[in-house]
């Protein structure tokens, strides 16, 4: 099977350049991006465990990683951070995540205790000591801290907060700064470049204290969960989803001059959407990927997911307890996702990668 048929590949203008210039090395990864979107991460597992493992130690390359993760995507990041066996640590955190079973009508504190168990499978002392000390790999987790209305747990004002949130972002996503503001629990401040500060790039250390709250924080979907109060060494508010800011992570991230300029997108979809709000919005393009490489699933990938779609939140809803056939459908994601990782390895190592690229 073609690998232009498996993968979807799109590459800013930078990107491309390096691509042109080198190939596709793994010197050249300077940063990788984790996007939000819950169970949609199940096709990308077998590539993390390949990329973690093996392609990213290729060749002699040991040039420090940012890891810039939102929601699932910090999780990802967190579990690849485990110093001796990623992939373990990955496969904990995929068995975990398929191990998840809630009640017919589950309200927020059943389905935040079941998410915080996933958590605490995966989050074990030794990917706790890769977040705070791999040699390579620099975690950053992203999140938001409520502002306005959307800081309360009261289900209708927050209702309300979140509503007038998405109403602004359709006009400006400057708009979402009145609602929600970044933070990002950093492995080191190090200078991540962010091309929308107004939106906030409030820097917070990630410790031992603050590791569990940032990464459950990060995947934190307003009105579905409870938010996270006060974690240790951030500034006092609710912390939640960092999707809403930062769905896809449309961030420049590397300085122009940074000697290792690429940053590598494994995806589940075939584009890139800024914010959560913005799912919705065909307009609103991404500006700021000028130096992403994304690797989505193609055409042939999703000839194989069940409805040729890749797994998401609302599977829990389609398939209200029948669960046996939404974990078939998560596993089958989870197969297919095996030949996503082979038709890198086929794209990684030809000749031309930069002519098999379409823009970002």
């Amino acid at each position: 099977m073609d690998f232009n048929d498996v993968l979807t590949l799109r590459a800013g203008h930078g990107a491309r350049a390096v691509l042109e210039n080198n190939g596709l090395r793994p010197g050249d990864v300077g940063a990788m991006a984790g996007a939000a979107g819950g169970p949609k991460w199940l096709i990308l597992s077998a590539l993390d465990r390949y990329l973690f493992s093996d392609w990213l130690h290729r060749d002699g390359a040991s040039q420090p990683i940012d890891l810039v993760g939102s929601s699932i995507g910090a999780w990802r990041f967190a579990a690849a951070c485990e110093r001796n066996d990623p992939a373990s640590a990955i496969d904990r955190l995929e068995k975990a995540y398929l191990n998840q079973f809630y009640s017919a009508k589950p309200d927020r504190d059943e389905i935040s205790g079941t998410v915080r168990a996933i958590l605490d499978t995966f989050l074990t002392d030794a990917v706790r000591d890769g977040i705070l000390g791999h040699p390579r790999f620099r975690l950053h987790v992203l999140t938001v801290r409520s502002r306005a209305l959307t800081r309360t747990e009261a289900r209708g004002p927050l209702m309300l907060g979140s509503g007038l949130g998405a109403l602004g972002n359709a006009v400006s996503r400057d708009s979402l700064r009145w609602f929600f503001e970044r933070v990002v629990f950093s492995r080191g401040r190090n200078g991540l470049r962010w091309a929308d500060t107004h939106l906030g790039e409030r820097t917070v250390q990630l410790t031992e204290a603050n590791v569990r709250d940032a990464v459950y924080a990060s995947g934190n979907v307003p009105l579905v969960m409870r938010g996270v109060v006060d974690p240790d060494g951030a500034p006092a508010g609710v912390y939640r989803d960092g999707g809403i800011v930062d769905y896809h992570i449309d961030q420049p991230l590397l300085a122009p001059d940074t000697q290792a300029p690429l940053v590598l997108m494994p995806h589940y979809d075939e584009r890139l959407v800024p914010g959560w709000f913005d799912k919705r919005l065909p307009w609103r393009r991404p500006r700021h990927a000028a130096n992403t490489l994304l690797i989505g699933p193609g055409p042939a990938l999703r000839d194989r997911l069940v409805d040729r779609r890749v797994p998401d939140r609302k599977d829990f809803y389609r398939y209200a307890q029948r669960d046996d056939a939404r974990l078939a459908a998560w596993q089958q994601a989870i197969d297919a996702g095996r030949l996503m990782r082979d038709a890198f390895i086929e794209f990684a190592s030809c000749a031309d990668p930069a002519d098999h690229v379409k823009p970002l």
